[in-house]
């Protein structure tokens, strides 16, 4: 290949007209003197899984060594996953140690950061020695007032790199994934209008970077959108993004999930602008060098005995949402002597279980503090929720139950046609009574479904429920392979 050939694929590839445009360009320019190389490390959807920080730690460490500019971002999600974290007193806590100790620059807040309510994040952030960013939040004066919409970096030498964020929302309630209540009287944007908004950073910075908690497909419409910027560093939908992709001239990069990755993107700069960029994934779980300091303290938010109490043992492992929902709907309806129960796929945050099942197992497959609401319904009603979830995953199941079996019938619009309803006998659910049924208070309040009956919490949270149900040594044999929640691809008429 010529050296002509090569400049030319080299450009098309940064313009994103080159075939395999979802790869990095494979070969960049290197630094020249007088150049600015800036580093910027990120991470995404860690939900409280300390244990690889410490290697990430001396990984900032070495590179902040090299004199290159070094920044480390979090795409969000940052709590819910780990009970070691999310049990703390206060919960959330040790992130803010964490990263307050290895140097986090800039947090953009995701759907996660409000599992613990916003009056927790506020004074969670009120502790952050990092900048917070949320360009699309609009709370009520005096709430989450430490977080910004964008900030303008300054590199040692003096180039501006503005940073802007915005956080997902969810199409019908225009709220992010989280229980309504917990960001109750914050109003959000939409993330692209926002976005939009933000181009007049532009203006006499060196560079232009979006921080976002909206997930990998919706990064790369807000690239084609949006030439202006020069990256999208992201978060939400879990994607590994190895290398980073350019999209119509942006960077795209996103880490993963669980801390398993730490994402790196180099940018050099030349009279003032971005004249090559890259990214990559350092992958955690291999072994590399830790920070002494940073592991100690994951020792010492590690050391908590109380969470390996062992509840019961299990005959086989318990895996898959099918096996795990039935279990955990099991619970909430023997345990509070109900009739049916629904889980949502999105609560159920472990795939697998056993056979020793402990304290610390329940609250990481069910870390969210959701109450056990009970609703009385009709069998028209359970089938409108049921229609509801589907229609809100894309025409695919979501809701795991206890106390019956269903069938949807999707089309190939992935319209939901019809919901078959069955009891535990086998026989049609009747039409002419009404059943107890327990949601989530996560469910019960954001997926707004039709039911007469206001509902009512019950005191109880739904995990405080299985560690009761476990507690009394059930037969967990019938778990393995269970289902009881069924779809059919079907070209009928709606009936």
């Amino acid at each position: 290949m010529s050296a002509a050939v090569r400049r030319l694929l080299s450009v098309l590839l940064l313009a994103g007209l080159a075939p395999g445009i979802g790869c990095a360009p494979a070969a960049l320019l290197s630094p020249r003197p007088g150049d600015t190389r800036v580093v910027i490390f990120h991470s995404n959807d860690v939900h409280a899984k300390i244990d690889n920080f410490a290697k990430v730690a001396a990984i900032l460490e070495r590179e902040r060594r090299s004199g290159a500019d070094v920044y480390y971002f979090s795409a969000g999600d940052n709590f819910t996953g780990n009970p070691v974290v999310d049990r703390y007193a206060p919960p959330g806590e040790p992130m803010l140690e964490i990263y307050n100790r290895i140097g986090l620059t800039l947090l953009e807040l995701g759907n996660h950061e409000f599992d613990y309510g916003w009056e927790r994040l506020d004074r969670y952030l009120a502790g952050a020695s990092f900048i917070s960013l949320g360009a699309n939040i609009q709370p009520p004066p005096g709430v989450l007032s430490m977080v910004r919409p964008s900030t303008v970096l300054e590199t040692k030498n003096g180039l501006k790199i503005a940073v802007f964020g915005v956080i997902q929302i969810e199409a019908g309630s225009r709220l992010p994934s989280t229980s309504p209540e917990r960001i109750k009287g914050i109003a959000f944007r939409d993330p692209f209008e926002t976005a939009r908004e933000m181009k007049s950073l532009r203006t006499d910075r060196a560079a232009l970077i979006a921080l976002t908690h909206i997930g990998y497909d919706q990064d790369r419409i807000l690239a084609e959108r949006m030439p202006e910027l020069d990256a999208i560093i992201g978060g939400h939908s879990h994607t590994r993004v190895d290398p980073a992709e350019i999209v119509n001239g942006v960077l795209v990069a996103q880490a993963g999930a669980d801390n398993r990755f730490l994402g790196r993107v180099e940018l050099v700069f030349r009279n003032g602008r971005v004249v090559e960029k890259k990214g990559s994934l350092i992958d955690l779980q291999k072994n590399l060098r830790e920070d002494r300091d940073v592991a100690a303290m994951i020792a010492r938010f590690n050391l908590n005995p109380s969470l390996n109490r062992r509840l019961t043992r299990a005959p086989v492992r318990i895996a898959g949402k099918d096996a795990l929902g039935s279990l955990m709907t099991d619970a909430w309806r023997q345990v509070l002597g109900l009739d049916v129960a629904f889980q949502n796929n999105g609560g159920i945050r472990r795939n697998i279980i056993g056979p020793d099942i402990s304290l610390k197992d329940v609250y990481a497959l069910d870390p969210f503090d959701n109450q056990v609401v009970e609703i009385d319904m009709s069998a028209a009603e359970i089938r409108g929720l049921i229609r509801r979830a589907c229609e809100l995953a894309g025409g695919d199941i979501d809701l795991q139950v206890s106390g019956l079996t269903y069938l949807v019938r999707v089309g190939a619009d992935k319209k939901v046609k019809n919901v078959d309803l069955r009891g535990a006998d086998g026989r049609p659910l009747a039409e002419d009574r009404t059943y107890r049924v327990a949601l989530s208070s996560f469910v019960a309040s954001a997926y707004g479904f039709e039911h007469k009956d206001p509902g009512r919490a019950l005191g109880l949270t739904t995990a405080d429920a299985l560690i009761r149900f476990l507690e009394g040594n059930p037969d967990l044999t019938s778990y393995r392979n269970l289902q009881r929640a069924f779809k059919e691809i079907s070209d009928d008429e709606e009936e």
